[in-house]
C-alpha cells in the first residue's frame, strides 16, 4: 500500500512538472527581415557598405548641381571624397525634389573634420544608425524664391568619414504662372528620407 502511495505521488509530481514546462514559453527568436520584392539592394563599393531601399526610389547617377547644392560627396566638401549613392523620392521634379545621399572619404582632413557641422548648421542629438553613433545637424537656407532643408549625419568608422545628407529643395510654387503644386511637403519628404537610414549596413 505504501509503495502504491509513493508511486502515485511521483507520477503526480512528474505530471505537474511536464505541465509547467509545456506552459512556460521558450526563448523568443528575433525574426529575420523577410525578403521583399519591392526593395532594391545596393553594394556601395569600394566601401564595405550595403543599402536596402524601397524600389520606388530612383537612383540618380548624374552629378546634381542646382541653386544651392554642388552635388559633391557631402554638403561641406573642403576635403576630397566619393559620392557613393544618391536616391530621389518618387515624384521629385523642378518644383520640389528630395534626395538621400551618402558619401565617404578616407582623406586625413575629411576624417579630422568629419564630426564638425557645416557653418550655420544646428547640431542635433546623436542619431543611432546600424549600431553606430552619428553626429546629426540641420541646415536651412533660402534665396530669392528658392529654399533648401538639410538633415545631415556624420560618423568616423574604421578610419573613414561617412556622410549622409537628406536634402529637400526647390522653388515656391506660387512664383509660377499659373502657380504649381509641389509633389510633397518638406516635412513629409524628410520623414521618408529618414526612413532610408534603416536600410544601411555599415562595417
Amino acid at each position: 500500500m505504501k509503495r502504491i502511495f509513493i508511486a502515485t505521488t511521483i507520477l503526480a509530481t512528474l505530471g505537474a512538472a511536464i505541465s509547467l514546462a509545456a506552459c512556460t514559453p521558450g526563448p523568443r527568436e528575433t525574426p529575420s527581415i523577410p525578403a521583399n520584392e519591392d526593395t532594391t539592394n545596393y553594394t556601395l563599393a569600394p566601401y564595405p557598405v550595403t543599402l536596402r531601399a524601397d524600389a520606388s526610389l530612383e537612383r540618380v547617377t548624374a552629378p546634381q548641381s542646382d541653386y544651392f547644392d554642388t552635388g559633391s560627396w557631402q554638403i561641406a566638401d573642403e576635403a576630397s571624397g566619393e559620392r557613393l549613392i544618391t536616391l530621389a523620392l518618387p515624384g521629385s521634379n523642378d518644383v520640389t525634389t528630395a534626395h538621400w545621399r551618402m558619401g565617404a572619404s578616407r582623406d586625413v582632413d575629411a576624417i579630422s573634420n568629419c564630426l564638425t557641422p557645416p557653418p550655420n548648421a544646428h547640431s542635433q542629438p546623436t542619431a543611432r544608425i546600424d549600431g553606430h553613433d552619428f553626429q546629426a545637424f540641420t541646415l536651412d537656407d533660402a534665396g530669392m524664391s528658392h529654399f533648401q532643408q538639410i538633415t545631415g549625419y556624420r560618423a568616423v568608422i574604421d578610419d573613414t568619414c561617412y556622410a549622409i545628407d537628406l536634402i529637400v529643395n526647390g522653388t515656391r510654387g506660387e512664383v509660377y504662372d499659373p502657380p504649381r503644386k509641389p509633389p510633397f511637403s518638406p516635412n513629409h519628404a524628410m520623414q521618408r528620407l529618414r526612413g532610408i537610414n534603416d536600410g544601411l549596413s555599415l562595417p
